[in-house]
């Protein structure tokens, strides 16, 4: 991790000359917005002005000096603000001189977990969870695929021969909201014939939790175990219904020899349509329907288009978009491990984004993120709307329109 200049990259620290402080990575920030203390500007500034301070007492081979004795780390970046961060990428994708504030606060936050052992308490059981539990929250991995029973799903340990793998993840696995999503895309996929496998108990927690969380030890040792286990049965193919998943799978799992062909459900099933292998009711009953863009599956992989066009041919439905869309969305708040994490200071992201949502007069809010999916119910019911407006995954909507072949 990083606690002073001397540990960021050239990179990082040419990032804090480069800045013209114009500001447009904290008017993006979601955590700025609701009025925390996080200011992406204020963090870049403050690299330059501890590089500026400290750099000709290094070259002089001053000792003592009480600019020496100081960190970046706590003296001029605070803690709270590097906790606050959601990782959403809207200050990197701002910024127009291409400075990436987010791999700075990330290594930051590595120094105060793996060096300083300094993080917010309830962390102590996200990450006892993950070592012992192989997930972040309190459940047993015996559990991990009882959403599937009675649903004639195997798994790799009992046959290895499936052309897919289909990657749960811990909330498809154990939260009671999204194992409803993650039944609805199995039966989807076993409408459409898909032959797929599940890993079952043998998998684990992607890693990026931890990993977000600056806990890397820990990050690298679930990727590397999970890239055994995938390596052991061969897979070539995965698909998985969390973009959290998805990114590591797709995009880190390669650094540490894990090179798999990944897909997000919303992709998948997007091919199953165009493919002819699904068939959707356009004339079923019509609904007004608001999409929240997962940062992870938006900014980071690009996908924005694949989930509204499913929307628009899924029912009869109109599609309204919110002010703040695409590649300009807003976070949830969950991301960068915030969802195991309590508000201390300004507003709640979440309620923000809700609040947008809401404003469309939508009485749908679809979203393909189990973590946008908790933070969305919770704000539709911090508004008291939940009569009145549904927060439901794409594969749901879809489960919902799909004609289904009986003699199938």
């Amino acid at each position: 991790g990083t606690s002073d200049i001397e540990e960021l990259s050239w990179k990082q620290i040419l990032d804090g000359y480069s800045c013209t402080e114009c500001g447009r990575c904290s008017y993006a920030c979601p955590a700025h917005t609701v009025g925390k203390s996080l200011s992406p500007r204020e963090i870049i500034i403050n690299i330059r002005k501890r590089t500026e301070e400290k750099a000709p007492l290094v070259l002089a081979g001053e000792n003592g000096n009480e600019i020496l004795n100081k960190k970046l780390v706590h003296d001029y970046v605070k803690d709270v603000e590097l906790w606050e961060c959601t990782t959403c990428m809207a200050c990197v994708q701002e910024c127009p001189v291409m400075i990436e504030h987010l791999d700075a606060i990330v290594d930051m936050r590595r120094y105060l977990v793996l060096t300083e052992s300094e993080f917010p308490q309830n962390l102590n059981n996200v990450f006892k969870s993950l070592e012992t539990n192989f997930t972040p929250w309190a459940f047993s991995q015996a559990d991990r695929a009882a959403w599937a029973e009675g649903m004639n799903i195997k798994t790799m340990a009992e046959d290895s021969e499936g052309e897919i793998l289909f990657w749960v993840g811990c909330a498809g696995s154990f939260d009671d909201r999204y194992k409803k999503v993650t039944k609805a895309f199995a039966t989807i996929m076993q409408t459409a014939g898909v032959d797929f496998r599940i890993l079952g108990t043998e998998e684990k927690c992607n890693g990026d939790t931890a990993r977000r969380l600056g806990n890397e030890y820990l990050a690298q040792t679930l990727i590397q175990e999970n890239i055994q286990t995938l390596n052991s049965y061969n897979v070539k193919k995965i698909v998985t219904a969390c973009p959290h998943c998805f990114h590591s799978l797709k995009n880190e799992y390669p650094q540490f020899g894990g090179n798999f062909e990944v897909k997000h459900h919303t992709e998948f099933i997007n091919e199953l349509i165009k493919s002819g292998k699904i068939k959707l009711n356009g004339n079923s009953q019509n609904h007004k329907i608001t999409f929240h863009d997962s940062c992870y599956l938006g900014r980071y992989n690009g996908i924005y288009d694949q989930p509204r066009k499913i929307l628009e041919i899924s029912g009869n439905n109109e599609i309204l978009e919110m002010q703040r869309n695409k590649s300009r969305g807003f976070c949830c708040g969950a991301g960068g491990g915030r969802m195991f994490l309590e508000d201390e200071e300004g507003g709640r992201i979440n309620e923000e984004r809700t609040k947008e949502a809401l404003s469309t007069g939508a009485d749908t809010i679809a979203s393909a993120c189990p973590f946008c999916m908790t933070m969305m119910t919770d704000g539709v019911k911090h508004y008291q709307k939940q009569d009145e407006v549904q927060v439901r995954d794409i594969a749901e909507i879809v489960l919902d329109n799909l004609i289904t072949n009986k003699n199938h």
